[in-house]
């Protein structure tokens, strides 16, 4: 599938992930104000799989990093961050990923790194990887102790929830990505909605509401 790429593990920059709520950085367990619920909401839990990271000149393949998925933890500032190969950097336009692990993977079991069932991020075979999780606490939420809970996965058809997201770049040194999370609970009644625990219809529009997030850095 990748065998017009360069695997490559030298980095002249990184590529930053930026997770935000309003003009903040996320912190686990730090309460932010909501106009979307009128309270606030603490985030107790954010964590989601980026695979199969890519640099593209236009539609000519440059590079692909190594590591091919990688677990994204708003509570681990070091998984954060990765390092733009050497063959892409001050060439590359466009950046292209997965949100989540692809059918693949999943088919192939359990693996070790990133993958690791002891980091909860695995089902079960019949249902694999989650792909998201996505916890916390909010008044709005009329679950026990108001904490809502969206595990986000599955890849059997029909209801794959891996998305592809594509986003123009200004090759540079470093990139940032930012993930607004308030606009997700914009988007949401945290009232009506607040728990997906498997894979479904209500799981991939999830899926497809978390990758509309994604945004380069201006």
């Amino acid at each position: 599938m990748f065998s017009n790429f360069v695997f490559a593990q030298s980095a002249p920059g990184n590529i930053r992930f930026n997770l935000t709520f309003g003009s903040q950085p996320v912190e686990i367990g730090k309460n932010y104000y909501s106009p979307a619920t009128g309270d606030s909401i603490k985030l107790e839990v954010v964590k989601f799989y980026i695979s199969h990271l890519q640099f593209f000149r236009d539609n000519i393949p440059l590079a692909v990093l190594k590591k091919q998925h990688m677990l994204v933890d708003a509570g681990n500032p070091e998984t954060l961050h990765f390092p733009i190969p050497e063959e892409a950097a001050g060439k590359f336009n466009r950046v292209v990923f997965n949100l989540g692990t692809d059918s693949l993977t999943n088919v192939s079991g359990a693996f070790g790194g990133d993958l690791d069932p002891t980091k909860g991020m695995y089902w079960a075979w019949q249902s694999g990887y989650i792909n998201l999780k996505l916890e916390g606490v909010s008044k709005a939420c009329p679950a026990r102790n108001h904490y809502f809970q969206f595990h986000i996965g599955g890849y059997q058809s029909p209801f794959p929830s891996c998305q592809i997201i594509d986003l123009p770049a200004i090759a540079k040194n470093d990139l940032t990505i930012e993930v607004a999370l308030d606009s997700f609970f914009s988007q949401v009644n945290i009232a009506e909605t607040y728990q997906i625990m498997s894979p479904g219809q209500q799981a991939v529009s999830f899926a497809r509401l978390f990758a509309s997030l994604f945004s380069l850095a201006k």
